[in-house]
């Protein structure tokens, strides 16, 4: 006999977490299955840290980020510990203008710095005369892997049950609603939302919504100051966005910065892998570091994770019947997670949900469309 639930979320990621959460705070029996453990560094939400920015190409994203910043804090609040660390975020590079741009357009402040201002601020970059670099006050880093447990914590105190070690075998419409195969179990459930990141595209598809998202390997390197120094989070823009480097320092443990290469990783299966480091990619940012930064070593550490893609690198946050998709796709939304996680909730039970660019998100969107739908 099936279970019978309000709300079905299916991923523990950050935004399964935070959309389970969401959901329970209004009162909807929710169930949550994870196929591994929450908090872990198989998919997309592992790690310590993350950059948090309100600088976007486009003031659609500065707009939501401000939002965003609101959500944290009340996140915050909730889970009694601390989240998101303000740091400053430095934007280098002629292809900053764009994002420069979309600040003004939103009504964002920044500053353009010299690199006397820069030194004296943080000593520990090493950026050449005549670079235009601006400031951003409000960029940070979250705490990654701290806020996806804490906001599994904060659903389950709110009444969600979260599963782990319990993939969504099977995903299906049933009726009105949908069901769930998992452990040997049917749930139902009048909607569910897929927070499965890489492995979303396929469960989608069984319940008959294709999207076409590809999955990707991506890797950050670990390094660590001689002399600890206050650093900011920092992007070094290239006219094309993709193999973007990007710093982020862990307030933490100070001196501690990890380097990265946007959307630099091929194709990968989220099962099968393969799931090593790129060495190629760890000479490209250690030559970078060593450019960038003051005197450091390397600590010997590469994470590596997923992205899941959309070929827009926009989000996807919409209802399809009885589905809701919750797919901050290509590597940059995890910033959002609080804010992703009102919407999906609202998306779920038919409230109004915050203000958000629903037709750049939309799953029906021409940019999502595969081979085979009709023009």
């Amino acid at each position: 006999m099936a279970r019978r639930v309000d709300a079905v979320v299916i991923g523990g990621g950050a935004m399964g977490t935070a959309a389970a959460h969401r959901l329970a705070r209004r009162g909807r029996e929710t169930v949550l299955f994870e196929r591994f453990e929450v908090g872990h560094a198989r998919g997309s939400s592992g790690g310590p840290t993350r950059i948090f920015r309100l600088s976007y190409h486009h003031p659609d994203y500065v707009r939501m980020a401000r939002r965003a910043l609101e959500a944290w804090r009340e996140l915050e609040d909730l889970a009694g510990e601390r989240l998101l660390h303000t740091t400053g975020g430095l934007d280098v590079g002629t292809g900053g203008r764009e994002t420069a741009a979309a600040l003004r357009a939103a009504g964002v402040p920044f500053r353009y710095l010299d690199p006397g201002e820069v030194r004296e601020r943080w000593p520990a970059l090493r950026l050449p005369g005549g670079e235009e670099v601006f400031v951003q006050e409000d960029g940070g880093v979250v705490m990654a892997e701290r806020t996806v447990r804490a906001q599994a914590r904060l659903a389950a105190a709110a009444g969600a049950t979260v599963l782990e070690g319990t993939p969504a075998e099977a995903l299906r419409p049933a009726g009105e609603g949908v069901e769930v195969l998992a452990a040997g179990e049917v749930y139902r459930a009048p909607v569910a939302v897929v927070c499965a990141g890489p492995w979303a595209g396929p469960l989608l598809r069984g319940a008959g919504v294709q999207l076409p998202l590809t999955p990707s390997l991506e890797q950050v390197t670990y390094f660590q100051l001689h002399r600890p120094s206050p650093l900011p989070t920092v992007i070094d823009w290239v006219p094309d966005r993709v193999r973007t480097p990007y710093a982020v320092p862990d307030p933490e443990q100070p001196g501690t910065f990890k380097v990265a290469l946007h959307m630099s990783g091929p194709p990968v299966d989220p099962d099968a892998g393969p799931f090593h480091p790129d060495p190629e990619r760890v000479e490209a940012v250690t030559a970078y570091a060593a450019e960038r930064f003051a005197p450091h070593r390397a600590t010997g550490r590469t994470e590596t994770c997923l992205y899941t893609n959309a070929p827009d690198e926009d989000f996807v946050l919409d209802r399809v019947g009885p589905l809701v998709i919750g797919s901050p796709c290509s590597g940059h939304g995890f910033k959002f997670t609080p804010l992703v996680g009102e919407i999906l909730a609202a998306l779920a039970t038919g409230d109004r949900p915050p203000p958000f660019p629903r037709s750049r998100f939309s799953a029906s969107r021409p940019s999502l469309r595969t081979a085979g739908d009709p023009g």
